[in-house]
């Protein structure tokens, strides 16, 4: 029970209750990559005079989706066989950390250096490429349960017919023809919510209230209390 396996467990029961809100809100990894596509699609727009930002078409981004599954099964066999010393120097994640932490890679992350260095490519032309196709710990939130009260909905019969404007929004590329919008692949970014012109997708917390920033507060504030009960259990 150390310090990673009580923040994974945290993070497990509160995307239980409010859904990969971690990977939307949270996460400094996808921090990065929405701060590169915005400054990549200003870079297209100012240098390049393109109208629409170049990114990947809808069937690569659905058939990469499924790569951090096989990612996340290829870590846990490391780990079951006990060869986890092959990713020494190979982590991206590792290296962004100590770069945050104003500090170089020591010698041998070579490996390490390339994978991020073609993560910020990849962060370029998609929205939270990261996120949707190399992350293990995305894996692990897709496959749990979401309470269905935790579920985005849709009043589909209030919907302006041919309207489309959720789905292109949606930096996962979601389908959402249905009522029920949950998706493993969903990260709770909200961004249909608030493109609907008619307001008509929505949780049990946007529901009860029409201003979305408060409920983002409140589950911020949660997740910050729940941090620190994390960081509490370390002394126990």
């Amino acid at each position: 029970m150390d310090s990673f396996t009580l923040s994974l467990m945290g993070l497990c029961g509160f995307t239980l209750l409010f859904d990969r809100f971690f990977c939307g809100y949270a996460c400094a990894f996808g921090s990065l990559g929405d701060a590169v596509w915005a400054l990549s699609g200003l870079i297209q727009k100012k240098l390049f005079h393109r109208k629409k930002q170049l990114r990947l078409p809808e069937w690569a981004v659905l058939l990469g989706q499924k790569v951090k599954y096989l990612l996340l099964a290829w870590l846990v066999a490391l780990y079951v066989t006990r060869q986890e010393k092959m990713l020494t120097g190979a982590s991206p994640w590792e290296v962004f950390s100590r770069l945050t932490a104003l500090h170089l890679p020591p010698e041998g992350f070579g490996v390490g250096i390339g994978l991020l260095v073609l993560i910020l490519l990849g962060m370029a032309v998609q929205p939270r490429f990261f996120c949707q196709f190399l992350c293990p710990m995305g894996a692990v939130f897709a496959l749990l349960p979401v309470l269905p009260f935790a579920r985005l909905h849709r009043q589909s019969d209030g919907c302006i017919p041919g309207c489309n404007a959720c789905k292109q929004q949606c930096p996962v590329c979601l389908k959402l023809e249905e009522t029920s919008l949950r998706s493993g692949e969903c990260i709770a970014c909200e961004a249909c919510v608030g493109t609907c012109p008619k307001q008509n997708i929505h949780r049990w917390d946007t529901t009860l209230c029409k201003r979305l920033w408060l409920p983002v507060l409140g589950k911020v504030l949660l997740f910050f209390l729940l941090g620190c009960w994390l960081g509490f259990c370390r002394f126990i």
